[in-house]
Protein backbone atom coordinates (compact mmCIF):
# COMPACT_ATOMS: atom_id res chain seq x y z
CA UNK A 1 0.00 0.00 0.00
CA UNK A 2 1.42 3.37 -1.01
CA UNK A 3 2.07 6.26 1.33
CA UNK A 4 -1.02 8.14 0.16
CA UNK A 5 -3.30 5.16 0.85
CA UNK A 6 -1.69 4.56 4.24
CA UNK A 7 -2.29 8.19 5.18
CA UNK A 8 -5.92 7.94 3.99
CA UNK A 9 -6.44 4.69 5.93
CA UNK A 10 -4.95 6.22 9.08
CA UNK A 11 -7.11 9.32 8.83
CA UNK A 12 -10.20 7.24 8.10
CA UNK A 13 -9.47 4.92 11.05
CA UNK A 14 -8.85 7.74 13.52
CA UNK A 15 -11.89 9.60 12.24
CA UNK A 16 -13.98 6.42 12.57
CA UNK A 17 -12.87 5.98 16.21
CA UNK A 18 -13.64 9.65 16.96
CA UNK A 19 -16.97 9.32 15.20
CA UNK A 20 -17.77 6.12 17.08
CA UNK A 21 -17.10 7.77 20.44
CA UNK A 22 -19.25 10.75 19.52
CA UNK A 23 -21.95 8.47 18.07
CA UNK A 24 -22.11 6.54 21.35
CA UNK A 25 -22.70 9.84 23.14
CA UNK A 26 -25.42 10.71 20.62
CA UNK A 27 -26.94 7.21 20.89
CA UNK A 28 -27.21 7.38 24.68
CA UNK A 29 -28.55 10.93 24.68
CA UNK A 30 -31.08 10.16 21.89
CA UNK A 31 -32.42 7.14 23.76
CA UNK A 32 -32.61 9.06 27.03
CA UNK A 33 -34.60 11.83 25.36
CA UNK A 34 -36.90 9.73 23.16
CA UNK A 35 -37.26 6.30 24.79
CA UNK A 36 -36.33 6.53 28.50
CA UNK A 37 -39.18 7.02 30.92
CA UNK A 38 -37.81 8.77 34.02
CA UNK A 39 -41.06 8.12 35.89
CA UNK A 40 -43.23 10.77 34.21
CA UNK A 41 -45.30 8.27 32.16
CA UNK A 42 -43.33 9.08 29.00
CA UNK A 43 -39.92 10.08 27.73
CA UNK A 44 -39.12 13.79 27.54
CA UNK A 45 -39.29 13.81 23.72
CA UNK A 46 -41.29 10.62 23.18
CA UNK A 47 -43.35 11.98 20.30
CA UNK A 48 -40.48 13.95 18.80
CA UNK A 49 -37.80 11.47 17.69
CA UNK A 50 -36.29 13.74 15.04
CA UNK A 51 -35.96 16.62 17.52
CA UNK A 52 -34.31 14.25 20.00
CA UNK A 53 -31.95 13.01 17.30
CA UNK A 54 -30.94 16.55 16.32
CA UNK A 55 -30.31 17.60 19.94
CA UNK A 56 -28.22 14.50 20.63
CA UNK A 57 -26.15 15.09 17.52
CA UNK A 58 -25.52 18.78 18.23
CA UNK A 59 -23.88 17.68 21.48
CA UNK A 60 -21.90 14.91 19.79
CA UNK A 61 -20.70 17.26 17.02
CA UNK A 62 -18.92 19.41 19.59
CA UNK A 63 -17.07 16.30 20.77
CA UNK A 64 -16.35 15.19 17.20
CA UNK A 65 -14.78 18.53 16.31
CA UNK A 66 -12.40 18.34 19.26
CA UNK A 67 -11.40 14.75 18.46
CA UNK A 68 -11.05 15.43 14.74
CA UNK A 69 -8.94 18.53 15.13
CA UNK A 70 -6.79 17.22 17.95
CA UNK A 71 -6.36 13.61 16.83
CA UNK A 72 -7.84 12.38 13.55
CA UNK A 73 -6.55 15.28 11.43
CA UNK A 74 -3.86 16.56 13.82
CA UNK A 75 -1.25 16.73 11.05
CA UNK A 76 -3.48 18.95 8.87
CA UNK A 77 -4.05 22.60 9.63
CA UNK A 78 -7.73 23.52 9.61
CA UNK A 79 -8.78 26.31 7.28
CA UNK A 80 -11.55 28.84 7.55
CA UNK A 81 -13.22 30.79 10.29
CA UNK A 82 -12.22 29.84 13.86
CA UNK A 83 -9.95 26.98 12.86
CA UNK A 84 -12.42 25.46 10.45
CA UNK A 85 -15.14 25.37 13.11
CA UNK A 86 -17.82 26.99 10.95
CA UNK A 87 -17.14 24.74 7.95
CA UNK A 88 -16.98 21.68 10.22
CA UNK A 89 -20.37 22.44 11.74
CA UNK A 90 -21.99 23.31 8.40
CA UNK A 91 -20.81 20.03 6.90
CA UNK A 92 -21.84 18.09 10.01
CA UNK A 93 -25.32 19.55 10.12
CA UNK A 94 -25.87 19.32 6.37
CA UNK A 95 -24.88 15.66 6.46
CA UNK A 96 -27.28 15.10 9.37
CA UNK A 97 -29.98 15.07 6.70
CA UNK A 98 -28.81 11.56 5.79
CA UNK A 99 -29.67 9.82 9.11
CA UNK A 100 -32.69 12.09 9.64
CA UNK A 101 -33.99 10.96 6.24
CA UNK A 102 -33.37 7.33 7.19
CA UNK A 103 -35.29 7.85 10.44
CA UNK A 104 -38.12 9.65 8.64
CA UNK A 105 -38.42 6.87 6.05
CA UNK A 106 -38.46 4.22 8.79
CA UNK A 107 -41.11 6.06 10.82
CA UNK A 108 -43.33 7.52 8.09
CA UNK A 109 -43.03 5.23 5.09
CA UNK A 110 -42.28 1.88 6.71
CA UNK A 111 -44.31 2.64 9.88
CA UNK A 112 -41.67 1.27 12.26
CA UNK A 113 -41.73 3.12 15.59
CA UNK A 114 -39.90 0.85 18.02
CA UNK A 115 -36.66 1.81 19.71
CA UNK A 116 -34.88 -0.90 17.70
CA UNK A 117 -36.21 0.40 14.37
CA UNK A 118 -35.34 4.01 15.28
CA UNK A 119 -31.81 3.04 16.23
CA UNK A 120 -31.19 0.88 13.17
CA UNK A 121 -32.50 3.57 10.82
CA UNK A 122 -30.81 6.58 12.41
CA UNK A 123 -27.86 5.24 14.39
CA UNK A 124 -26.70 2.38 12.17
CA UNK A 125 -27.63 2.94 8.53
CA UNK A 126 -27.96 6.71 8.63
CA UNK A 127 -24.91 7.50 10.72
CA UNK A 128 -22.68 5.20 8.67
CA UNK A 129 -23.71 6.84 5.40
CA UNK A 130 -23.43 10.27 7.02
CA UNK A 131 -19.97 9.45 8.43
CA UNK A 132 -18.57 8.54 5.03
CA UNK A 133 -19.95 11.75 3.50
CA UNK A 134 -18.62 13.88 6.40
CA UNK A 135 -15.17 12.29 6.38
CA UNK A 136 -14.49 13.16 2.77
CA UNK A 137 -16.05 16.63 3.09
CA UNK A 138 -14.03 17.46 6.24
CA UNK A 139 -10.90 16.16 4.59
CA UNK A 140 -11.45 18.29 1.51
CA UNK A 141 -12.75 21.55 3.00
CA UNK A 142 -11.88 21.75 6.70
CA UNK A 143 -8.59 19.86 7.01
CA UNK A 144 -7.17 19.91 3.47
CA UNK A 145 -3.77 18.48 2.71
CA UNK A 146 -1.42 21.29 1.82
CA UNK A 147 1.71 19.82 0.24
CA UNK A 148 4.97 21.14 1.54
CA UNK A 149 6.57 23.60 -0.83
CA UNK A 150 9.71 22.29 -2.46
CA UNK A 151 12.65 24.67 -2.99
CA UNK A 152 11.95 24.69 -6.75
CA UNK A 153 8.28 25.55 -6.20
CA UNK A 154 9.25 28.30 -3.74
CA UNK A 155 11.55 29.86 -6.35
CA UNK A 156 8.81 29.80 -8.98
CA UNK A 157 6.30 31.56 -6.72
CA UNK A 158 5.58 35.20 -7.71
CA UNK A 159 7.40 37.78 -5.61
CA UNK A 160 4.16 39.51 -4.60
CA UNK A 161 2.56 36.30 -3.23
Amino acid sequence: MGERWQRLAGEFGRSAVAGTIASLVAFVLFNLLVHWDPGYDHAVLEGWPITGFVIANVVSTLLTYQLSRGWAFRHRAPVGFAGGLLSFFLISYASMLIPVTCLWVSRNLLHHDSALADNIAANVVGLFLGFVARFFAWRAWVFPHVPEMTPVAAEQRPAFD
